[in-house]
């Protein structure tokens, strides 16, 4: 009598216990619950997000993006997300992000350690994300009263960035990024550039890997005028000498009209060429203290930040 008695009622219960967990688990599965915890550093989702971090764009033109503000940008903006990446320590973030997270997007977890051998940073913040960014057409950085900041041989991924966030903070319509004379423009969209730029390199139009001697004519033939940013010089202002075009001061430029403004090469400048193919050289006056061991001249990015700022106060947007 001390005997279990498996009766029919019991058969059954115990029956629909077994389907109930197989539905569980196939309900995590479909969710990405049980494939999402990744342990090997061979896995193909970590091998992904480590060369996309590590500035590398494969065929589909997929990059990585890391740290909270960053992906939070990428989530909030128009552009395609493949998929997050959050560590153990970085499981705090989500409540921050829970809000722009699309239900179908998937989430990956890993643990600290797997997550700081794919970061860029030194101290990661255990949170990445793969952004398809989008690609900007000439139409697309020029439309309303164009406004375009033309980067020509800006090595310097910090410069880039930095020249993006200003672009993109003092109304510029989009950014282009050319090579000249062998020298070719930092990626807007590798990992330093993109921190530079807090976020901008995602949401600004960014018109990539065209000629310069191209887009400058498409850009006189859609009626922008072009400016030469260069060094503060000694040429006499408002002349024209030979094939150079008259040397100006920022307030001395129509930047109510649509306009672009060509920044070049840390060291180098602007090619000649290049130079003399625009309406008018423009330089920011400087302290006569340079000429005495001073400050030489403004970097790109400074340059880039006071022109753009001029462009936005002439435009009305200043109180």
């Amino acid at each position: 009598m001390g005997r279990h008695c498996f009766t029919g009622r019991e058969r059954f219960a115990r029956l629909m216990d077994m389907v109930s967990f197989a539905k569980g688990k196939a309900r995590k599965k479909e969710k990405g619950e049980e494939v999402s915890r990744i342990t090997s550093r061979d896995n193909r989702w970590l091998k992904r997000f480590r060369a996309c971090l590590g500035g590398e764009e494969g065929g589909d033109g997929i990059v990585g993006v890391e740290g909270v503000r960053l992906v939070e940008a990428a989530l909030g903006s128009e552009l395609a997300v493949e998929a997050l990446l959050v560590s153990e320590s970085g499981e705090r973030h989500l409540a921050r992000l829970s809000e722009s997270i699309p239900a179908e997007l998937q989430i990956l977890r890993t643990t600290d350690r797997l997550f700081a051998g794919i970061a860029d940073t030194q101290t990661p913040q255990g949170v990445a994300a793969l952004v398809r960014p989008k690609i900007a057409t000439v139409e697309d950085v020029l439309k309303g009263v164009a406004l375009v900041a033309v980067l020509v041989g800006v090595q310097d991924p910090g410069n880039v960035g930095t020249i993006l966030r200003a672009a993109e903070a003092f109304g510029a319509t989009g950014v282009a990024t050319c090579s000249a004379t062998g020298m070719g423009t930092a990626n807007p969209l590798a990992p330093k550039a993109m921190r530079a730029s807090a976020g901008s390199a995602l949401r600004l139009p960014i018109l990539r890997g065209i000629s310069c001697a191209i887009l400058l004519a498409q850009l006189r033939v859609s009626g922008v005028k072009l400016y030469a940013a260069v060094r503060d010089s000694d040429a006499p202002l408002g002349r024209q000498t030979g094939g150079v075009p008259r040397l100006i001061r920022p307030w001395e430029a129509d930047w109510k009209s649509p306009v672009a403004v060509l920044i070049g090469n840390e060291g180098a400048g602007l090619p000649e060429e290049i130079v003399e193919s625009c309406d008018a050289r423009v330089s920011i006056p400087q302290r006569e203290s340079r000429k005495t061991g001073g400050v030489e001249s403004l970097n790109a990015a400074m340059a880039g930040s006071v022109l753009l700022y001029e462009a936005m106060r002439q435009r009305g947007a200043v109180g």
